[in-house]
């Protein structure tokens, strides 16, 4: 029986009142999904884990004295050697300097600035320079700074308005527009480290020891902890261990694979700012024009507004008016505004419309409680580029009409799967026909899979109305 296994019999043996239960219970928390490890591995992350959570010198040595006594029933019942409690000594007895909350605390500044630290970074390379270090958790601010154009991959969509590939020519090497052939490495990135040490101080964010570099892994630590990262996982995805974690250096680190450390990477970069910026749809009351909806937007919400924030397609229409050629540019779907945000932010521009009751951001369905509807941001580049070759033989208006897609409910009304009823919950496309897999039953949830014509599929309303 492993170590972990016997703990886990002997939590039924204790009072949940009293210190042995707790710290039972604090042990097999910290090895959920830890995997097969030695004993001495489970105790260093258990322990790493309570100095993270804050717990003080002593409750950690009361949690730990009894969890040694069941492990000395342990080796008396199976025979086990040695006692990996002698082997974390020095882990046991360490202070955390600072620990995760209290940086969270101290840290929550940067929080409240990120969305303008975002906007910010569009015309200063310097805070581009230290989002790219943040998102790739790296301490090389000096190949960061020469990073070229070549060599850079679009992985986070959070920087994609930050660093915008299409200003990217065959005239230019580098990533960051930092004027790298007009100064000596060591110069350079000294002025960027004092560019963004200067920003964070005038934004209220405290740096420890004036380092960049550690201030950036400190914050990343700090993000990966709150979105569930394991200890060990955390350690084998960083170089450098700053002071204020020096208890992960007591532990052993994950073995993660490039793809499991961009999985993470992404992950705490969502939990900096959720997935980069969303498309939405607003209706505005015919009262209202845009430019007026434009200039409200720019003076109540500056830090989030810039000029690919707002989307309202025009068309150009020539007319004669007596005698005189006319030309005025046209909605393309009148009183229907899109707007480029980052998700956090939908609510306050939903709260700027109704104060000013300029119209509604559409939502999912037709109540307020429901989620804002959003757009697919390759469908709106598709739109998008519509846009740009737009003709009067095209023909674009806002129809109540829903097309056929996932969560449906259809009825095929021709073909093999004639009289077939149930929801649509995956498209495949094919060349003419649509591949579409039906759930048969709300109660069996079979998968039956059928090539049928899209023409023989039909929503169950628009069904019965042929019928009928």
């Amino acid at each position: 029986m492993l170590f972990s296994e016997f703990v886990a019999t002997r939590l039924n043996d204790v009072s949940d009142r009293t210190v042995a239960h707790k710290a039972i219970t604090s042990f097999l928390a910290s090895l959920v999904g830890l995997g097969e490890t030695s004993v001495e591995n489970q105790l260093g992350v258990w322990i790493a884990s309570m100095i993270d959570q804050g717990l003080s010198l002593s409750s950690r040595d009361r949690y730990i004295k009894k969890l040694n006594a069941i492990y000395r029933e342990y080796c008396s019942e199976f025979g086990a050697d040695g006692n990996p409690f002698d082997k974390v000594k020095e882990l046991r007895g360490l202070e955390g300097a600072v620990c995760a909350k209290q940086l969270e605390a101290e840290f929550s500044n940067l929080e409240k600035i990120f969305d303008v630290l975002l906007v910010d970074a569009k015309t200063r390379p310097e805070l581009a320079v230290f989002l790219y270090m943040l998102f790739n958790v790296t301490t090389d601010i000096e190949s960061v700074v020469y990073l070229t154009t070549e060599s850079y991959r679009q992985e986070f969509p959070q920087l994609n308005d930050v660093i915008n590939i299409d200003d990217f020519h065959h005239s230019r090497k580098y990533v960051f527009d930092l004027k790298q052939s007009r100064k000596r490495k060591p110069q350079l990135v000294r002025e960027v480290m004092a560019g963004i040490e200067l920003y964070l101080r005038m934004k209220g964010i405290r740096q420890h020891e004036s380092q960049t570099v550690k201030l950036i892994l400190a914050l990343w630590i700090l993000k990966a902890r709150k979105t569930g990262v394991k200890l060990p996982d955390i350690k084998g995805m960083l170089d450098v261990i700053p002071e204020e974690f020096k208890y992960l250096r007591f532990i052993q680190s994950s073995d993660l694979t490039d793809s499991e450390k961009l999985m993470i990477k992404h992950r705490v970069a969502k939990a900096f700012s959720p997935s980069g910026k969303r498309w939405y749809a607003l209706k505005i009351r015919r009262r209202f024009d845009f430019e007026y909806f434009r200039k409200l937007v720019e003076k109540n919400l500056g830090n989030l507004y810039d000029e690919e924030t707002l989307f309202y397609p025009y068309r150009q229409v020539t007319s004669r008016v007596d005698k005189k050629i006319v030309t005025e540019n046209v909605p393309v779907i009148p009183d229907v505004v899109f707007f480029r945000v980052q998700p956090r932010n939908v609510r306050k521009m939903d709260a700027l419309v109704r104060s000013e009751n300029i119209g509604w951001i559409f939502r999912n369905s037709n109540n307020i409680e429901r989620d804002y509807s959003v757009i697919d941001a390759g469908s709106m580049a598709l739109f998008q580029r519509m846009i740009g070759i737009f003709t009067q033989d095209m023909k674009i208006e806002m129809t109540p009409e829903r097309p056929l897609s996932i969560g449906r409910d259809v009825v095929i009304t021709g073909g093999i799967m004639e009289g077939y009823r149930g929801r649509i919950y995956d498209i495949k496309e094919g060349s003419d026909v649509r591949r579409i897999y039906i759930r048969l039953s709300d109660r069996y949830f079979i998968r039956a899979e059928a090539a049928v014509d899209e023409f023989y599929v039909k929503p169950i309303e628009e069904a019965n109305t042929i019928n009928a």
